[in-house]
């Protein structure tokens, strides 16, 4: 499920630069780590990465015991499900190491960064009625929820020092909720259909 949402999202973004830059062929979003030690930087040159670094368990909306009435009439309890949000950081590498190079590399990456924020200042809500693909991906994915997240000068010098590369123009979004509940389930009863008072009262 994470990879698929994930997938999803660089989709939509892929498709939505096409139409902005006027390349409806040029895919300009990846779904990649940042860097490796042993390389550096995987994102292809010229492109936007879209990179997982954190994975966090929201304890808000969280339920307690779940149960469901199977087929047979009996009620089959099943651990309480899990809900995640999910850290994404979209990375812009331009960066023309040629020897005539100039400015504009990095602008255009500054630009194509602003058409990300751009697009989802205007549609951060996604759902299988007003993206009919999310359920091509991911049948089980019901709602995805897109905010921008700010964090830190300290904590952005951590993170890059972290991945062990120089800082790439980027942006961080928080993506909610990722359900998980598999149907496994631990126990099951007859459910209580009647509750009764005896009023009798020996002698």
């Amino acid at each position: 499920m994470i990879h698929t949402s994930l997938a999803f999202l660089t989709n939509e973004l892929n498709e939505h630069l096409k139409l902005r830059t006027g390349t409806p062929t040029v895919d300009r979003v990846f779904l990649t780590s940042v860097a490796t030690e042993s390389s550096g930087v995987v994102i292809p040159d010229k492109s936007l990465g879209v990179s997982l670094i954190n994975i966090e368990e929201e304890r808000i909306y969280k339920d307690q015991r779940s149960s469901i009435l199977n087929n047979e009439g009996n009620v089959e309890y099943l651990n309480p499900e899990i809900k995640l949000n999910l850290y994404l950081l979209i990375s812009a590498n331009f960066q023309d190491n040629s020897e005539d190079s100039t400015s504009e590399d990095y602008v255009e990456g500054l630009k194509q960064l602003s058409f990300v924020i751009s697009y989802f200042q205007a549609k951060n809500v996604f759902t299988p009625d007003n993206s009919p693909s999310l359920a091509d991906y991911d049948s089980n994915i019901q709602r995805l929820v897109v905010e921008l997240y700010s964090y830190s000068f300290e904590q952005l010098y951590n993170f890059w020092s972290v991945v062990g590369t120089k800082y790439l123009p980027s942006v961080l979004y928080k993506v909610r909720l990722l359900t998980f509940q598999e149907r496994e389930f631990f126990d099951s009863s007859i459910p209580i259909e009647k509750i009764g008072i005896d009023s009798k009262t020996k002698q």
